[in-house]
């Protein structure tokens, strides 16, 4: 019968949600005790409550009041905001929402997926070499032990391998990148220490609750009622939440595009979520390791002196993307390569239209031709008069702020093109002069590492590929939407 009563005043605690009052009279203390002497004096002085109403109203107008204008409260603003407005910023590069192509912070030109952070992370990202090689190991024990082993079977072609580097570089170069960004201290103090706290004092009340320790997890388990995690239900919705969080976190960790290839995502779903975040898991939460990561960490606190220099500094899993396969992949082309082949070169150059990059194409020909007339030993007036405007014109087009055309360029590089376009007779120091050969480096690396690979992947190339496979209706669609090249140049 006592079982019985205290089952049924359990319930009415569980109703009543007495730990959400008694949180909320921790958070509002002031508050709370305003409005139990209010709830009080109506109850004994209930002849006067008329006068008492007067103080109602007001208690009830100063909560509608902080409710309107709090910026912070649970409530609807009904009036306005006076939160400060705060400036967005770029969660992830230092380079904010500047475009790789025009430099304008919030370019409608060129798509954001031109930023060369957005699409090579790991660009200006350099560890020290030890540190690099073991990170370099923990991925190809992941590819040794759950790709090889039935990859191999199927073929000795390393093409799927190379995309699975790639994308483990891009993932942990972004992990980096955020992780550079994290403010420990305040994540352990705020989120950390929070859940600990609540799970050592879960624990000392099941601890009361069970005779033997058999029975503590299970009682554990129940002390969280509606707060348990869904993956503590099971180990199959462990797995299936740890599939969902995998993919959920795949448009921030993985390149652009990556997950449009169904089969891609399916596999790298798989082997990070059951082959990867699961067994950590499992070694997190297994006491004898974090046992042993605590004395590590103990131990890294007073840390032996170094008897050897500090390794040198390298870019982030250069070596480690690098070692591929000798033959050479369809899906890897040089710049150079494209441009011997004239089909080829006018789908790159229409795949650079659709981008809203052709011009950068155009600006490297025009450099090219216009080299070589001023390297001409002997040059006459006319030909000076004509070469200056050619260099005003690659200026106006090229350099200007408001030119639709606009490449982002050093501002040095900008002034000394500038200040060639002046008086004609100048045009002659352009054969010494590094700008526009600088220049030209900087679009052709943006063509070669940016839109070359992206070129390689994309539909156009793919109808390249598979040209005379397509139906006629489509590739006459195709031609129609298409330019000519000459008209291109």
């Amino acid at each position: 019968r006592m079982a019985g009563i205290f089952r049924c005043l359990k319930d009415l605690k569980r109703g009543l949600k007495i730990d959400v009052l008694r949180e909320t009279g921790r958070q509002y203390p002031v508050f709370c005790c305003l409005l139990l002497s209010m709830l009080s004096l109506t109850v004994l002085l209930n002849r006067y409550i008329h006068i008492l109403m007067v103080f109602w109203s007001f208690l009830a107008g100063v909560v509608t009041f902080y409710c309107s204008l709090g910026p912070e409260s649970l409530l609807p603003n009904i009036l306005f905001s006076t939160k400060p407005r705060n400036r967005q910023e770029q969660e992830l590069f230092p380079l904010g929402h500047s475009c790789a192509v025009c430099g304008k912070v919030k370019c409608k030109r060129h798509r954001p997926t031109l930023l060369l952070e957005n699409f090579q992370p790991w660009l200006d990202l350099k560890v020290h070499s030890k540190v690099d090689a073991s990170i370099e190991k923990v991925f190809e024990l992941v590819l040794e032990n759950f790709v090889y082993p039935w990859y191999r079977d199927i073929t000795d072609d390393e093409a799927c391998v190379d995309e699975l580097r790639m994308t483990f570089r891009f993932f942990a170069s972004v992990l980096v990148r955020r992780a550079q960004k994290v403010d420990v201290p305040a994540v352990f103090a705020d989120k950390v220490m929070k859940a600990a706290l609540k799970h050592i004092e879960i624990i000392a009340n099941a601890k009361e609750k069970v005779k033997n320790m058999e029975d503590l997890q299970q009682a554990a388990l129940g002390e969280y009622g509606a707060d348990l995690h869904v993956a503590l239900y099971s180990r199959k919705d462990e797995l299936r939440y740890l599939r969902k969080l995998t993919e959920m976190l795949f448009p921030y960790v993985m390149p652009p595009k990556a997950t449009d290839c169904r089969s891609l995502a399916l596999l790298l779903r798989e082997v990070m979520a059951g082959s990867v975040i699961l067994p950590t898991m499992d070694f997190m939460a297994d006491p004898v390791s974090t046992s042993g990561l605590c004395l590590m960490f103990n131990l890294c606190l007073q840390p032996e002196p170094a008897t050897e220099p500090p390794s040198a500094l390298v870019p982030f899993l250069q070596r480690y993307e690098d070692v591929s396969n000798k033959k050479p992949s369809v899906l890897k082309l040089e710049l150079k390569e494209i441009r011997k082949q004239q089909d080829l070169l006018f789908r790159f150059m229409n795949f650079l239209k659709q981008e809203g990059a052709v011009h950068l194409l155009q600006f490297c020909l025009t450099v090219e031709e216009f080299n070589n007339k001023i390297l001409s030993p002997e040059l006459t007036d006319p030909e000076l008069r004509h070469l200056h405007g050619e260099v005003r014109q690659i200026h106006e087009t090229y350099c200007l702020d408001e030119s639709v055309d606009k490449i982002s360029f050093d501002p040095i590089i900008v002034e000394e093109i500038r200040i060639s376009a002046g008086p004609y007779s100048g045009v002659v120091k352009l054969q010494t002069m590094p700008c526009l050969f600088e220049a030209y480096e900087h679009v052709l690396s943006l063509l070669e590492r940016v839109f070359t690979p992206m070129f390689c992947h994309s539909d156009e190339y793919f109808r390249y590929l598979l040209r005379g496979a397509e139906s006629p209706t489509r590739n006459s669609r195709i031609n129609r939407n298409s330019f000519s090249l000459e008209e291109t140049r």
